[in-house]
């Protein structure tokens, strides 16, 4: 069982957290290309990497498989990038077939040279974090956890590229188009995207594991393109909300005695629906309140020019039942003192008033300008109205009064 307070713990969270932070670095740059599941190709596509490696060296060492997946991990993204260019496939079926064929010839060469072989793909796609602190080794003088070294490297080698290029992938993500224009080497700052998200998939895998792996690049990424407008707030959600995701998941972890890279990509998954629900901008929750607040806005509105013209005729107002939407709408207006007895006062009447010359304003544009019969007038202007501010309004007044003139 793992406990935080103690330097074990501690060791534990700190592979977790640079692990995730180092996807979510570069997690952005993915969803904004639409890439998101490159590290799921990736992580079946590195198969015949660990076999070959363990063929030429001859062993299990972690070195040589390493190696051979981070070569494996390349491919995958090499030929995917350029089924996509030259053969015109879409981004997702490019990805499909290659780590799909991949896998299969993995497959074919654990059946052919390690068949009586104990090679488990483990080793590499499905890490225990929680074994970290048992192989240490020697890093300026501390002792450290041996996952840790090429998860930080990764990590660090993320942060500075991305302070080195971060001007050209931000133009090649939003405007590819324009970064040719100015001269760019597109393709080749592409590559080194892609090659940097290899790298830094395969030396996650051996900590955390695949899964978790695929989660940090994606999830962390896609809260951040929910709450943020820009791509520098966005990287620096994606690796809070990575770091928050380990956090999270290692003190879960502790808590119900189960796998840390499960928990962390469970995590994640919370977070991601929070974010689904609370976002300010494109969040569920609020989105529908914004909508409940307009339909409100608009049902009051709507009453104060019947109980307008209902004055203005000399006949009684209608009546709405109590438990109902426009029940609603009419005991908003009476607690703010916008109607009483079915009569608009005060700012109430002002509305009122406004809304009625707008609508007689739109009628007489729709009339001139837009050339409508009079029997369709009353349906567009009854909902133009709510949406005419001061300044669309004079606009609409000058231009009718350019034309007469």
């Amino acid at each position: 069982m793992i406990n935080l307070l103690s330097p074990e713990g501690w060791e534990i969270l700190s592979v977790a957290a640079c692990a995730s932070v180092a996807c979510g670095i570069l997690g952005p740059q993915l969803v904004l290309r639409r890439r998101a599941m490159l590290g799921d190709a990736i992580s079946h596509g590195v198969l015949p990497g660990l076999v070959l490696g363990f063929v030429i060296s001859g062993s299990r060492d972690l070195f040589p498989m390493m190696v051979g997946a981070l070569i494996a991990a390349l491919l995958v993204s090499f030929l995917a990038e350029w089924l996509r260019d030259r053969a015109g496939l879409d981004e997702g079926a490019a990805l499909g077939v290659v780590f799909t064929s991949l896998f299969a010839i993995g497959i074919i060469l654990v059946e052919i040279f390690a068949r009586d072989v104990d090679l488990d793909p483990g080793c590499v796609l499905h890490g225990m974090v929680e074994l970290a602190p048992l192989d240490q080794v020697e890093l300026f003088g501390s002792s450290v956890p041996r996952s840790l070294v090429p998860v930080l490297i990764a990590l660090i080698l993320n942060l500075v590229v991305t302070l080195l290029l971060w001007k050209e992938w931000k133009i090649c993500a939003f405007d590819p188009t324009l970064a040719r224009a100015t001269g760019l080497p597109v393709q080749t700052l592409e590559q080194g995207l892609l090659a940097l998200v290899a790298l830094t998939a395969v030396a996650c895998f051996e900590a955390v594991g695949s899964v978790l792996v695929i989660a940090m690049l994606a999830v962390p990424a896609t809260i951040a393109h929910l709450l943020c407008n820009r791509m520098g707030s966005m990287v620096i959600v994606s690796t809070l909300a990575g770091f928050l995701s380990a956090f999270i998941g290692t003190i879960s972890a502790e808590q119900l005695n189960t796998n840390v890279p499960g928990m962390m990509a469970t995590s994640s998954g919370f977070l991601l629906m929070g974010a689904v629900l609370l976002a300010p901008g494109r969040g569920v929750i609020p989105r529908s309140v914004r909508r409940l607040r307009w339909n409100l806005r608009v049902a009051m509105e709507d009453l104060l020019v019947d109980a307008q013209l209902c004055v203005d005729k000399c006949r009684p107002a209608p009546s709405s039942k109590f438990f109902s939407f426009r029940g609603l709408a009419t005991s908003l207006l009476q607690i703010r003192g916008f109607m009483r007895a079915g009569k608009p006062r005060g700012d109430g009447r002002r509305i009122a008033r406004a809304l009625l010359e707008k609508r007689g304003l739109w009628r007489r544009f729709a009339a001139e300008r837009l050339g409508l019969a009079p029997d369709h007038l009353d349906g567009p202007a009854h909902r133009i109205e709510h949406h005419l501010d001061e300044d669309l309004t004079r606009k609409i007044e000058t231009g009718l009064e350019s034309r007469r003139s």
